[in-house]
């Protein structure tokens, strides 16, 4: 019985341990795997914080490379204003060089400035005007027409459009003021073959072949225009008066010889002359300056010396015309044409002579030359003997 009792008491002990075995286990299972989740997740959460912190890294470099992208594009802009500022005062100090006179400066400024910014309107505009002030004003005109045909602002084209006229108006009324047809001839032959289909160049050079007894050019210009235009018609009368009137002074001058009449008369001025070799020379006043000149009667326009120009003030008191192609003993040359505002030779005034500015070396000794523009409002003789100039004003001078 007791052996009996004894081995259900063992039996009983062995299955509690082996329960308590197995529950022991079991806890320590639970705990490994509740440690396991723990850390996975805190590793997942430490993984999700990092990427967190990533993603707030990226946020901000995004952030800070836009923000230096704006800046880069502030400076750029800062960049760009400031070039757009030292064009413009660049624009001015070669400006300044035009006005000053240092065209061979400007000139080689202006070629950098075109070569980095070819299409600036203010850069082309200024270099139209060196052209004026360098080169011959059919040239300059010339050019001016050229620029007009490219595609500039409103402004521009505007500002070309008035420059041309005033230009060739300006020149155009001084030439026909001074009967300086040849020069006139010299302005208008280029321009009328750039712009055949212009009609004041058209009447302008016909006129100027009329008064110079061009018959033949006369009329192969006004071949362009109809043969009933009134404005051609009267070009022609000018032609054709002129002829009789020059036949006329001709017979007219014959008859006076035979019956031993000067052509001059008793109402004259005389003038004393400085003769040296075969020239005659005689004193002028041009403004307020004294100057001595050569008696010129093959030159249809006054001359004056570069010296004598500076004397008088340059520009400053001068009012300048165009430059103009004239013949001289050492070749042709580009002179410029300005005009005297008042201008004193025997006694008498003239306002707003145009004369020739000429290099030193082609007048040696003198202060210029008095042409046929001042001498060709007098009918005159001159007296080698008394080395004399006799002058009578020419009746509508």
């Amino acid at each position: 019985m007791n052996k009996g009792l004894l081995a259900c008491l063992f039996v009983v002990l062995a299955a509690s341990l082996l329960l308590n075995g197995y529950l022991f286990l079991s806890l320590n299972q639970a705990v490994e795997i509740a440690a396991a989740n723990k850390a996975s997740m805190l590793q997942s959460s430490a993984s999700l914080d990092g990427h967190h912190e990533r993603s707030a890294a990226h946020r901000n470099n995004a952030v800070a490379g836009s923000e230096r992208q704006i800046d880069r594009m502030g400076q750029s802009s800062q960049t760009l204003q400031h070039e757009l500022q030292i064009t413009e005062q660049y624009i001015h100090e070669l400006t300044l060089l035009l006005t000053s006179g240092n065209y061979a400066l400007l000139k080689q400024q202006l070629n950098n400035a075109l070569q980095h910014y070819p299409t600036n309107e203010n850069l082309l505009l200024l270099e139209a005007e060196l052209i004026v002030r360098t080169q011959p004003l059919s040239d300059a005109l010339i050019h001016f027409h050229d620029l007009a045909e490219l595609p500039l602002s409103p402004t521009s084209k505007a500002k070309v459009d008035k420059r041309i006229t005033n230009l060739y108006n300006t020149a155009q009324e001084e030439l026909t003021a001074n009967s300086q047809w040849d020069l006139l001839a010299n302005l208008n032959e280029p321009l009328f073959q750039r712009v055949p289909d212009n009609r004041q160049y058209t009447l302008q050079l016909a006129k100027a072949y009329a008064w110079q007894q061009k018959i033949t050019l006369m009329e192969d210009v006004l071949a362009s225009l109809a043969y009933n235009d009134r404005a051609a018609n009267a070009v022609r009368n000018i032609a054709y008066n002129e002829r009789s009137r020059d036949e006329g002074i001709i017979n007219e001058a014959s008859t006076d010889n035979m019956l031993g009449n000067t052509l001059l008369g008793n109402d004259v001025t005389r003038v004393a002359l400085m003769r040296e070799g075969d020239q005659y020379r005689v004193g002028v006043r041009a403004l307020t300056q004294d100057a001595e000149m050569v008696l010129d009667t093959g030159a249809t326009t006054t001359a004056i010396t570069t010296g004598l120009f500076n004397q008088l003030g340059g520009l400053k008191k001068l009012t300048f015309i165009g430059n103009f192609d004239v013949n001289t003993a050492s070749g042709t040359i580009s002179a410029p044409l300005v005009h005297i505002p008042t201008f004193y030779f025997a006694g008498y005034r003239f306002n707003d002579v145009s004369a020739l500015v000429l290099p030193a070396e082609a007048l040696p000794n003198s202060d210029g030359l008095l042409g046929m523009n001042i001498l060709g409002k007098f009918d005159f003789s001159i007296s080698p003997q008394d080395s004399e100039l006799t002058l009578k004003v020419r009746e509508g001078n």
